[in-house]
């Protein structure tokens, strides 16, 4: 189950942050942001640990945020949501190889925007937008992300949201690799905030 956690915690993450970005226009942790992100670029990795930087404490967010929903805090309720339509595209995509082809494509072609001293700077976010609009948005059910009208008017807000649905995806296709399934969102519950407490502990 530790697997399971860490990549559910990595859909998790991605989904609070896009409900951040959503309502305050901003990430609260910048390490969270960079582990997410990158994680679209670990396709070849060795371990479910490794597609997130070896980097547990990384994936502190969506620990803490996967304890708050199963124990059904009301601040979650829009986190779950999107959550779980993330989970059900995920399971969606291995029938569709062409948008798999292209968002593998948009993640090749958006390496040569990376820089030294920004790696995810706007440009690269903006190329993970584009992804994303291209592919996952046009899929159903779509992720309808609620917030401050303000901020969803915003170009960089919207395309940070994109962009890190975008690092959601990868999460939740890595849970279904590692034996993820709706049952156990169920019946599974207590393992799963057991393991991403000894995650947070360790």
């Amino acid at each position: 189950m530790r697997d399971q956690t860490i990549a559910l915690a990595g859909v998790y993450q991605a989904a609070t942050m896009a409900h951040e970005l959503a309502n305050s226009g901003a990430i609260r942790d910048q390490k969270s942001w960079d582990v997410s992100l990158n994680s679209l670029y670990k396709l070849n990795a060795q371990t479910t640990e490794d597609v997130f930087d070896n980097n547990i404490a990384g994936l502190a967010l969506g620990c803490n945020s996967l304890i708050k929903s199963f124990n059904k805090d009301s601040y979650y309720l829009n986190v779950i949501k999107y959550t779980i339509t993330l989970l059900t595209l995920a399971g969606k995509l291995p029938s569709r190889p062409e948008m798999m082809d292209t968002i593998d494509k948009g993640l090749q072609d958006s390496r040569v925007l990376h820089t030294l001293d920004d790696p995810l700077n706007a440009a690269v976010v903006a190329k993970m937008a584009q992804i994303y609009s291209k592919t996952i948005s046009q899929m159903q059910p779509r992720v309808i992300v609620a917030g401050q009208p303000f901020h969803l008017k915003d170009q960089g807000i919207t395309e940070k949201i994109r962009a890190v649905l975008l690092a959601g995806i990868r999460s939740a296709v890595l849970w279904k690799q590692v034996g993820g399934s709706q049952l156990q969102l169920l019946f599974k519950r207590k393992v799963y905030i057991q393991e991403a407490k000894y995650l947070l502990g360790s």
